[in-house]
Order: structure tokens, then sequence, then C-alpha cells
């Protein structure tokens, strides 16, 4: 190895470093809360200081990784050799079956750092370490493909990539961590493995690349996506390689072309790529694991595309964001320049990485095709000139770059990147199906963004270099190096206003001003001893700085707009359930907050993050929405004491999943000898039949329960009552809504307020609050006005309001002063609920089907008037009700 090819080493370690250095510092202000003033900070941290952690499967990895710390093995018993999670699913728990390398991972940092800081803060950190190691594999590959140049800026797309960095910043811990660093690994040793020459090489390469996939295998679900998109490219390669007869001899030397075929290195590759991933993965995964890939693939593809799950129920994945399909962008024009979590091209790094990566893909597909009729070239063996040959070191750098003939695309100049019609067909191969698949993965759901931005952002480098190339050897003309330099000076200043305007104005005032310095006032001293003017190095940069800024911007404005996703009332109802409550306690709410409730209460739930299935989806959205609350506790009875038992002996006797929870409906309210009655007169069930439904649809000792309201669970009524709601003979519903401002208003006697519910389009609908000088005159309604002027929106004369109210409810002081019908209003769907208190009053409106239900009855109006659900404790914004089953009729 010689003194340059050393520099090149300590060069990109050196670039490496930087880069781990800067993504680093970009994710460390989560860990402060900027957002949250100091006196509110208080409410988000912990009993030690720490934030609460920002999302609720990080609470799941925290106590999986507290339980292998603490006895050895994750979850809570040992059954049949397989570990069991009694925290969750009750009442039967889930045996656990889940990719624990997070809880490996952190348990290794808490061996090493675990002396002065507890399991939390290991964990609370390990997320934003482990992500910024991404930057190695991402800055190795791109590098292999590009100059340095064009792999910081792959590296940088990559490693603040927007939904990548907003799951891997201090306080999120989950697996997201591990994503690109695997993926990275994965393809890129799979490709070398193709790439070398030496069998020696290929088998390294190879086994370098399962082992990178087997280790994504223990670390997240979806390294099946990666199989199967390296699946598809190797097919697609090897038709490729057949078609345009590319490989290491000439067809001459053999009987025919398909015996030429078998004898190429590129299917070598492939088959010992095979061969060796079967045996890792089996090793890895296990034998029936590598056998049921495929299903597992497509498993993972359709996760949101059906409205329906086996039996009839809905499927609750569509309620999770991140199944959403996502927008190509957010809103408003400055969009296009933006990199955030808004929209597919936003998840890219916006316009300009969309623009550049589909430029270079565009590229090699010409190159591509051009290869059947040899308009690509291959490197020459004709010796150059002793003044214009390379350095050894210049001609491994070369070699291993990627080589792309930019002749053959009518743009009249030669790449210092010479064409190789072998590494053109392999990576252009490679790309397009890299975004093929990726971008209808995307179809299936925002969570798949982070798997286009990886072809986005290596084709990207490329293209720096291409851009570097352009400008080297083609712009002369000073005006259009200006246009190119302030070009892109727009590129960064738009991302960076979304910072600081005024910010924004003086970094574009500075690229166009050393721009325009660097042509005009600098130009004789530049180009003096200089093989590249200064001038076209500040037109580089300039590019350079316009494809990341708008990730630096956007992984900025992440961390600086950190909210934890709790806070201490939540986390104190939980302490005090854990301290006051029996051990066999069931928790039951909407399943957002499971995970929490799990290890801050120490408590079994009905469901969690990782169990929301579509019939306890249904049961619980049916208890909340629901006006009979003798139905809610009958079903809170039956699901925490024994489970999907009733539903399954209906199912297996009326073959009839709708019909078997109408029937369940009909009974849970009733005494169990009425509900057995009933079951045999009206359903015609055998007397055997109805003995077995009804042990289970009312247990005679049911577990002790403890519903949990919450003002976090108005804004997700549209979903829980969507499911509760569900008709299972069209198999669709309908979802129902509060809307609830995000202050009050103050109104004083014989004076009027107004407070927006709804900013939709450039509309906003008010709640108008008026009071009179007498008692028991306060009143209000709802109007629809124009965003911008205020004025109320007219159709056809008449006014426009989708949000009417026929109901009208006014709580002053803790008393109810009115409960009264609003006249014969045209569409009128809506109660609006007015809360007063010392003149600062908050108005709530909700669906009519709301007005009466089970949780309105319980968080909007405490429970008054009831005596089935007691509130046992309260925090701000959480109320505890404990279920008095003996205070149902089926209890009695």
């Amino acid at each position: 190895m010689n003194k340059e090819t050393k520099m090149t080493i300590v060069k990109s370690v050196f670039i490496i470093l930087i880069l781990l250095a800067v993504v680093f510092a970009l994710k460390m202000p989560a860990a402060d809360l900027p957002l949250i003033t100091d006196e509110a900070k208080g409410e988000y941290v912990d009993s030690s200081g720490l934030p609460y952690f920002s999302e609720m499967d990080s609470y799941y990895n925290l106590r999986l990784t507290e339980d292998y710390i603490d006895h050895g093995y994750v979850g809570d018993q040992i059954i049949n050799g397989s570990e069991w999670d009694m925290h969750r699913y009750a009442p039967t728990g889930n045996q656990i079956n889940y990719e624990l390398g997070i809880v490996y991972v952190t348990s290794f940092l808490h061996d090493i750092f675990g002396g002065d800081h507890s399991v939390r803060e290991i964990a609370f950190w390990t997320g934003a370490i482990i992500s910024t190691l991404a930057v190695i594999p991402a800055y190795i590959f791109s590098r292999r493909l590009t100059n340095e140049y064009g792999a910081i800026v792959a590296t940088l797309i990559i490693a603040l990539a927007p939904n990548y960095f907003a799951h891997t910043f201090p306080g999120f811990f989950d697996t997201d961590m591990f994503y690109y660093i695997f993926s990275l690994f994965f393809i890129f040793f799979f490709v070398e493995s193709i790439r070398a020459k030496k069998i020696a090489y290929k088998l390294l390469f190879a086994i370098l690349s399962i082992i990178s996939i087997g280790l994504f295998s223990q670390s997240w679900t979806g390294y099946i996506f990666y199989i199967g998109l390296m699946g598809i490219f190797s097919i697609v390669y090897l038709i490729a390689c057949y078609y345009f007869n590319i490989g290491e001899d000439s067809q001459d030397e053999y009987s025919s072309k398909l015996h030429w075929f078998i004898n190429q290195n590129a299917l070598k590759s492939i088959l010992i790529l095979g061969i060796i991933g079967f045996i890792g993965l089996a090793i890895f995964k296990g034998l029936d694991g590598v056998t049921g890939l495929f299903g597992s693939l497509l498993s993972l593809l359709s996760l949101q595309s059906a409205s329906r799950v086996v039996g009839g129920f809905p499927n609750v994945l569509v309620s999770v964001a991140e199944m959403q399909i996502p927008s190509m962008l957010g809103s408003g024009m400055n969009s296009l320049f933006l990199a955030n979590t808004n929209g597919a091209v936003n998840g890219i790094g916006g316009i300009g990485v969309l623009f550049a990566g589909l430029t270079v893909a565009y590229l090699f597909v010409r190159n591509i095709f051009r290869i059947k009729g040899n308009s690509v070239k291959t490197e020459s063996n004709v010796k150059p000139q002793k003044s214009e040959r390379l350095s050894s070191s210049k001609r491994l750098d070369n070699k291993r770059k990627l080589k792309i003939d930019l002749s053959r695309y009518n743009l009249e100049f030669v790449s210092d990147i010479l064409s190789d019609k072998k590494l053109t067909l392999l990576y252009g191969t490679l790309f397009i199906v890299w975004l093929v698949v990726t971008a209808l993965a995307v179809t299936r759901g925002s969570r798949f963004i982070t798997t286009i931005v990886l072809p986005f952002a290596l084709l990207t480098g490329i293209f720096v270099s291409i851009a570097m190339e352009y400008i080297r050897n083609k712009i002369t003309d000073d005006r259009i190096l200006l246009a190119i330099t302030a070009i892109a000076a727009i590129f960064v200043a738009v991302p960076v206003s979304t910072v600081n305007s005024i910010f924004a104005i003086l970094v574009f005032v500075a690229i166009v001003g050393i721009g325009a310095v660097s042509i005009y006032v600098l130009k004789p001293k530049a180009t003096s001893g200089r093989k590249l003017p200064i001038k076209k190095h500040i037109a580089i940069i300039a590019i350079v700085l316009a494809l990341v800024t708008p990730c630096i911007c956007g992984a900025f404005l992440t961390s600086e707009s950190v909210v934890p996703g709790t806070s201490d009332s939540m986390w104190n109802a939980m302490t005090w359930v854990n301290e006051t409550q029996s051990d066999d306690t069931v928790l039951t709410s909407w399943w957002d907050f499971g995970y929490l409730f799990e290890i801050a209460a120490d408590k079994q739930v009905t469901f969690d993050g990782g169990s929301q299935s579509g019939d306890r989806a249904f049961w619980l959205g049916q208890a909340m929405t629901t006006d009979n609350l003798e139905l809610s506790a009958g079903i809170f009875r039956m699901l925490d004491t024994t489970g999907d038992k009733a539903v399954e002996s209906l199912v297996n006797i009326t073959e009839d999943t709708g019909k078997s929870v109408d029937i369940l409906i009909d009974i849970l309210p009733m005494k169990s000898d009425d509900a057995q009655k009933t079951l045999q007169s009206k359903y015609h069930l055998t007397a055997a039949q109805a003995n077995e439904v009804v042990q289970y649809s009312h247990p005679k000792n049911p577990r002790p329960v403890i519903f949990v309201a919450s003002s976090d669970m108005l804004q997700k009524a549209g979903w829980w009552s969507y499911f509760g709601a569900w008709n299972f003979t069209n198999q669709s519903s309908e979802n129902y809504n509060y809307y609830v401002p995000t202050e009050q208003v103050k109104v004083n006697p014989g004076s009027t307020g107004k407070l927006a519910l709804l900013d939709d389009q450039g509309m906003t609908v008010n709640a108008v609050i008026q009071r009179g000088s007498g008692n028991n005159s306060t009143t209000a309604y709802t109007e629809a006005v124009y965003t911008d002027s205020g004025k109320q929106i007219m159709v056809n004369d008449t006014p426009y309001n989708p949000l009417n109210i026929s109901n009208l409810m006014v709580i002053e002081d803790g008393y109810v002063m009115k409960n009264q019908s609003v006249g014969n209003v045209k569409d009128a769907n809506y109660t609006l609920l007015l809360i007063g208190e010392k003149n600062q009053y908050t108005p709530i409106l909700m669906s009519n089907e709301l007005a009466n239900s089970m949780f309105t009855r319980l968080y909007l109006y405490g429970g008054a008037g009831q005596n089935i659900f007691e509130n046992v404790h309260t925090e701000n914004g959480v109320m505890l009700f404990k279920v008095n089953f003996n205070n149902t009729a089926a209890g009695a």
C-alpha cells in the first residue's frame, strides 16, 4: 500500500468521523426538549429528570430489556420452553415472537456503561447512538460509486432521512435504529460478491452479506423486504446478462449461448449467494423461517390493503399512521424544497433529490439499452501517454467507482469516470429494480418511505460526480455558472427559511455573492496553476449544499420540536394503579398507551400496540361508543376474564362472525340465567351450547378492571368509534368525532366570545358563546366563516355550516344549566357541550352518536348519574374508572 492509497483511506476515515459527529450533533437537542418552556418541562420528565420516551413502542422494548437484564430472558414466564409476556393481551398473555436485537445491544451497552446509569438512561440514548452508525455503510457504499463530494451528499441524505431521523433521536427507543445499517451492508456486500473476480472474494463477500441480513433478521421484522428485493434483482440481472450478452469471455468459445451463460461469473455469484443465504438464514431463523419467507413478504406488503381481517372484524392497522398511504408532497409551494415526513417526495429529501435520482436512473436506462449495440465503451487497452497516466492509487480509486460514459447522452463530453458495460448493467439493474420495488412499497403505506430513500440517496451521490464533470469540462460561460450557483442558493435558502427567514436571506446572498466574486473578481488568480478554478469549486459546493440542506434543516427542526409521548399525569396515574390495585387487575383502554400501562402500572392490559387485533378494536370501540353502560361493563368482564372464547364458541356454532357478535351484544347486559334462556329461545342453541357460551360471556369471578379515560382519546374518537360501529354485513363503518379547541375563551356577562373548533382548507368553524346579564342566560351555536376574512360562508343565500348543532348542553361552575334541543336546524348532526367556570369557557362539539356514549358520560361528565363505573383516581387529563360488576344486572 503506497502513500497515496494510505492517504485516501485516512481521508475517508476522517470524513466518516466528521459525518458521525454532525449527524449525532443534530440528534442531541431532542434530549433537552427545546420546544417546551422551562416551566412546563417538569411535566415531561420522570423523577430522575430524564424525559419520557417519545412514543409507546419504546416502553415495550424497555420492558423486555429490563426483563432480560433482570432474569436472563424476556417476558414473565417460560412455558413449554417458550418465553411468555403476561402483561399483554388479557387474559392469556402472548408468546414472545419478536426480534430481540434491540434487547441484546442495549444490554451490551448497559454492561459497559450501566455502572452509573440505569437501563432507562441507556435505552434513551441507544437509538441515537446506533442509528448514527448508519453513516459508515452509507459512506462506504456511496464512495464505491462516486467521489468524496457525492459520498458526503448520499451519506447525509441517508442518515438524516426525515422518516428515519424522526424514529432515531434520543428518547425514541425502537428497532428503526438498525434499519439502514444492515440493509446497506447487505446490499453492498451482495453486489461486491457479484463484482469480485476471484472465488475466494466471492465467498467472503457472500458470507458478509448473509451475516448482515442475518443480523438484520434478529433486529427488525422487515428484513424480509430486502431479501425479496435482492431476489428480484438477481432474477432481473441474470435475464439482462443473458439478453445483453454480458460476460467475461466470448460466446464463440461455447457450443451455445446457454452453455456460455452457465459458465459466467454472474450466475456463479448468484448461486453462491443463494446457497450461502439459505444456510445462513437457516442458522439465524431456522428452516421454517427460510421456507416461510415468501408468505411473510406478501403479508408485510398487504398489512394495510385489506379493510377486513379473517373472521370479518375490521383491520385495525388502517388506523396506524405509518400504514396510511402518503401524499406525494406536503402542502404549500415551498414544500417542494423541504425534507420532512409530510409526503413521499419530502421523505426522500425534497425535489432536488428526486430530480437528481431520476436523472441518473434515466441515464442508466439509456445506457443499458445501448449495450446491445455495443455503444457503451469498455476501458481501452491502449496505453495512455506518460503525461496522462494516473498514479496507482488514483487508478485503484477510479477502478472502484461506478463508471458511466456521459458522451452517450448527448452531453458532448466524457466523464473522468470511464464506461464499463458490466458495471453499467449491474448497477443499472440494481437501481432500477430498487426504485421500482420501493416505489410500489410506498403505495402500501408511509412506513415504506424509508426504503426508497436509499436508492435515491445513492443515485444523488452519483449525480454529484456527474455534475462535477459537467461543470469541469463543459461550462465555459460564466453567466451559466453564476445561474447554477444562484439556483442552488435558492434550494439552500428555502429550507433554511423554515428555521430562520433572516438567516435564509443572508445565506442566499452569501452563496450568490461568493459565486459572483469568484467569477468576476478572483478569476485571474483562481485559474493560475489549478486543475479546477475556484469559481467552479464554488458552484459544486453550492450544488452539494442544495442537495443536503433540506435534510439538515429537517433534522434540526425535528430535534427542536420533540415532545414526549406522555407526561407526569399519565405516569402518576399508572403508579397509583401499581401501588394500590391487586396484581390481577386489568387495565383497559384504547391500544395506544398499552405499552406504557404495562411498564408503569405493572399490570396486564386488554390490548396494546403490538396486539391491536380487529376483534379487540371492535369490542373496545363498541364499549366506548355505546350508550348502554351495562353492555360496556359486560364487554370488559368477558374480554378481560375469558378473552375471545365466547366469540370463538359462538362462531363455531353459527359459522357467522357478525351474527355471533350481534348475539353477544344482546346477551352481555343480561344476567347469566337470562342470557342462557335467550340463547336457547331466541337463537335456538341447545342447552349444552348455551351453557358453554355463557360460561365465557358471563364468567362467575370476573377479574378487576380499570378503564383509563384520557384527553388524547377525544382526538382518536374517529377511529375507536369507526371500529366500534363496524357493520359486519357490508364490512364498512362510519366515524364520529369530538372537536376540541386548543384553548379557552373568556366571556363576561353581557358579552360574546368565539373560539375555533375546526380549521379546514380556508374554512373555520367557530363556537360562538353569548352571555346575558341574568342567570341561565348563556347560549352558544356554531358558525362557518372564511378563515381569511372572517365572513360567514353563504351558499345560495343560505348560511353554510357542516357542523350545525341540534343539541346544546351548558355546564356552569359544575351545574347543568341547559340540556335542550336547538329547534329545527337542517343537517344538524352535532351536540355542543359548553363548560364554563369563572367566566372561562371551553366548547366541545361532538357527533350526536357520541353525546350519550360511555366515553362521554365518563370522561366529559365525570361519570355522573351512574354507579357501574367508579372514578377512583384523577390526574390532569386522565381519569381512572373501576368497573363495579356487582352493580350491573349481570353481576347482581
